[in-house]
């Protein structure tokens, strides 16, 4: 008796821009337009990883689930039962020359959208169990650029299985918070890559008979990872958990793939064509660049780590390397010289299981640079 509310947000961790140096963003490059249809592959779950700048995704290795997911926009035909309901038949009656109305339709389910110049309104959703509308609708606003965030509050109401009412509310939080560089289950790389999180929190209260209620509270994580000429994001992946008091459950966790190729209205999307033309970021290692290290990029995960610590490293030349965990006091707890590592991606699993839970640093050397990132035991 569970209505699944996160599809309806999923798209917002698409919305908060690119790295400020680079271009955000935009309701004219990344909102989608009617009379397309995206095809995206199902395929295995990975851990994001970490955020900030220069990481990499290395998603080369994951197998298909699905290969024909598809997503398509459209305008509305006609203002049916559903409509009323929702009270999306406003729409169609005032602010039409500001506006339009916009229908999603993935994996069964219709959600419904308002789009302005800048804005973008999340009115609500249905399928064949569940009728859902947005009290006090999601928004969100464009351009915005990399490390900004943003935070909406929403309520809702609806019906579930053919006239069980419930209302839910929450939070919304989105952060642009990670670029890098991608590597593709179809072997491609792709460079100059933002990703967005995103992580709604549920609160659920379905109304059974003789005045009865069943609350029950969730979350969801989604991430969404956006390349330089496409309107629409390569790579997302989606976790959901079940919260009791303060222990999380995962119950779902799936990834999806837009395959570039796939992304047909790039044949009639000229803004998105213009940006090709564009020459590189110095940031992505492009020919005004010297330093000999600005192609370098990492990932490790998952973090907090319980048993192993996954570290995934891109070299943009042959390099020594050793690496070294060190607790809060700064002893060293484990440490390792692995020689000379040659150009391309190399990976190292590190056996946290022992350590006592806290807070450790991961220190990494390439010849003579040197890094740092935080790491949690579990």
């Amino acid at each position: 008796m569970k209505p699944c509310f996160y599809i309806t947000v999923l798209w917002l961790s698409g919305m908060t821009g690119m790295l400020r140096s680079q271009h955000a963003l935009q309701s004219s490059l990344n909102f989608p337009r009617a009379g397309e249809e995206i095809i995206k592959q199902q395929v295995e779950y990975k851990n994001p990883g970490r955020s900030g700048a220069h990481v990499l995704w290395d998603f080369g290795q994951l197998n298909s689930v699905n290969d024909q997911y598809t997503l398509s926009y459209s305008e509305p035909v006609a203002v049916n039962d559903s409509m009323y309901i929702l009270g999306l038949d406003t729409i169609f009656t005032k602010n039409l020359t500001e506006g339009k109305l916009l229908t999603g339709t993935e994996h069964h389910t219709m959600y419904y959208y308002y789009l302005t110049d800048n804005r973008w309104w999340v009115l609500g959703h249905e399928n064949p169990t569940t009728l859902l509308q947005y009290t006090k609708p999601l928004i969100a606003v464009c351009p915005i650029h990399y490390q900004d965030s943003c935070r909406y509050d929403y309520q809702s109401e609806g019906l579930y299985s053919s006239g069980i009412p419930f209302t839910s509310d929450g939070n919304v939080q989105i952060r642009a918070d990670a670029y890098g560089m991608m590597i593709l289950p179809s072997g491609d790389t792709l460079r100059n890559v933002l990703r967005t999180r995103t992580s709604q929190t549920i609160h659920q209260v379905i109304r059974t008979g003789d005045s009865g209620t069943v609350e029950q509270s969730s979350s969801v994580e989604t991430y969404k990872w956006y390349s330089k000429g496409y309107r629409y994001p390569i790579f997302e992946t989606v976790r959901t958990a079940v919260m009791a008091d303060t222990t999380e459950t995962v119950n779902f966790e799936t990834a999806f793939f837009f395959p570039p190729q796939e992304h047909y209205y790039l044949e009639d999307d000229p803004e998105n064509s213009a940006m090709w033309e564009k020459d590189p970021d110095p940031e992505i290692g492009g020919p005004q660049n010297t330093d000999p290290w600005a192609g370098l990029t990492y990932n490790f995960y998952p973090n907090p780590a319980v048993t192993n610590l996954e570290v995934e490293v891109y070299l943009p030349r042959t390099a020594h390397v050793r690496m070294q965990l060190t607790n809060r006091p700064g002893q060293v707890v484990w440490s390792r010289d692995f020689g000379v590592w040659r150009e391309g991606i190399n990976t190292v699993q590190i056996f946290v299981s022992p350590f006592p839970t806290g807070e450790y640093v991961l220190n990494m050397w390439f010849d003579g640079y040197m890094t740092g990132e935080k790491i949690l035991k579990k």
